[in-house]
């Protein structure tokens, strides 16, 4: 066994890692970063960035076929092979590159999995790591259920990597996962694209009304939305695959995709020997993002029991955890104001209190909703479907909440997310001279 000592050891190398690396390393600590996958983590390499390349292909398909007859000959076709290809030149080294950059930088890197074999200590194969603190920064890992024939059913990351598009696919999970995979597999060609969703409320996080003209749109470009409805058993027939669902019916696909959400990375937790407190939502931080039973630990990003499996939070709380483990917990987080985005088509801005939220809350508010349909922004480029919803306190004249469905929402949320976060008054918002004719003017028409 080698035995090394460090001031930090982390655990992950997604971005959120990055950002305390970074920080711990530029203030001269001995840091050592270990992941059992390609560095990167999922972000990266197995969600957001690579995602966004289908998705920026099927809002491209989806602004072309909208035009059809109007001004435009005919709705263009993916090509999914070479969609595949410009994804992938993208991760093609990346993992690679940012282990040599580390070690350029100075930082001690470790290929294997991680286990932590005592408070202070992380054992990676025959390498025992010893450290004044551990910052563990696994993130999250698919939920898998364990039904007859699970083994036939692939997961999200398996999608993004497909060689050909099936034509006919089934997704497990009303999440914003299944709903995004299911408008570009539409968008890409798929000749019959289902949803499968346990409860009545899909994308439940999400104002319901913006929610239900997104199902609109996608009704209108062929996905099925099957609501009260969960998987019994899959088998393998051939060449197809038979989903028996609970309610009876039998569904037919090439294709079965789970995505009924994600649960924290845990295992390097296995044995219990690290003394760290945990649940089902992850280690169990305070304020600090210190593990409340050893603190020598501290979690962050997905695999911690924070509020949000977001991207940039993970990326603050990076930032977070080194500050406090250099500074003896000195920051803290404010989680009051985080925009989120579903990438269908229309996609989904929201930052904010929900309406339901807010009537329970029992708050003085008003309500700003209406389509966007025959506004000139959406008429111009022949988006069918369009809606907003702001809700705005009437003593204040501040923003509670803002959800939007329409073209580019997911940019116009930052605005709406910005404003809420330094006071602005809707009255500004709605009295600013924004560069005009833009998506972003249009919010003077939601909060007026």
């Amino acid at each position: 066994m080698n035995h090394q000592k460090f001031d930090t050891v982390v655990v992950g190398s997604g971005t959120s890692a990055y950002y305390a690396v970074d920080t711990l390393n530029k203030a001269g600590q001995k840091v050592a970063i270990v992941d059992e996958r390609p560095y990167g983590g999922t972000c990266a390499l197995r969600g957001c960035q690579p995602k966004k390349y289908l998705v920026s292909n099927a809002e491209a398909v989806a602004m072309a076929s909208h035009l059809v007859g109007r001004g435009i000959v005919a709705k263009p076709k993916t090509d999914w092979q070479s969609l595949q290809i410009l994804k992938n030149a993208f991760l093609d080294g990346r993992s690679d590159a940012e282990v040599k950059n580390w070690q350029r930088a100075g930082v001690t890197t470790f290929h294997g999995r991680a286990v932590m074999t005592g408070e202070d200590e992380v054992t990676v194969g025959r390498d025992r790591l010893k450290a004044q603190h551990i910052l563990l920064a696994t993130g999250a890992t698919p939920r898998r259920s364990n039904i007859p024939g699970a083994e036939h059913v692939c997961d999200s990351e398996h999608f993004l990597n497909l060689p050909d598009l099936p034509n006919r696919i089934v997704f497990i999970g009303g999440g914003y996962i299944s709903f995004e995979f299911a408008h570009i597999a539409s968008r890409a060609g798929a000749e019959m694209v289902t949803i499968l969703h346990r409860s009545s409320r899909p994308l439940k996080a999400f104002d319901q009304d913006i929610v239900k003209n997104v199902l609109k749109a996608g009704e209108a470009d062929g996905i099925r939305v099957v609501l009260n409805e969960s998987p019994i058993s899959v088998e393998s027939a051939g060449n197809e695959l038979i989903l028996r669902g609970s309610k009876n019916a039998v569904y037919n696909a090439d294709l079965i995709i789970e995505a009924t959400g994600r649960i924290p990375n845990l295992s390097v937790l296995e044995g219990d020997c690290g003394n760290v407190e945990y649940s089902l939502r992850g280690v169990i931080v305070n304020e600090f993002l210190q593990n409340v039973s050893n603190p020598r630990v501290y979690a962050v990003g997905d695999c911690a029991a924070t509020k949000y499996m977001l991207a940039p939070v993970a990326d603050e709380e990076g930032k977070t955890a080194a500050c406090n483990i250099l500074e003896d917990n000195i920051k803290t987080i404010d989680y009051s104001v985080i925009p989120s985005v579903v990438f269908t088509i229309p996609s989904i801005g929201s930052v904010g209190l929900t309406e339901e939220e807010a009537k329970q809350m029992k708050l003085d508010f008003r309500v700003n909703q209406g389509m966007t349909t025959d506004w000139p922004s959406s008429k111009r480029i022949g988006e069918e479907h369009g809606a907003y919803k702001i809700l705005i306190d009437k003593q204040s004249d501040e923003i509670l909440g803002a959800h939007i469905a329409r073209h580019n929402s997911s940019e116009a949320i930052n605005v709406l997310a910005l404003a809420m976060k330094h006071r602005i008054k809707a009255s500004a918002l709605a009295e600013f001279m924004w560069s005009y004719p833009t998506v972003t003017s249009d919010l003077k028409y939601m909060v007026k």
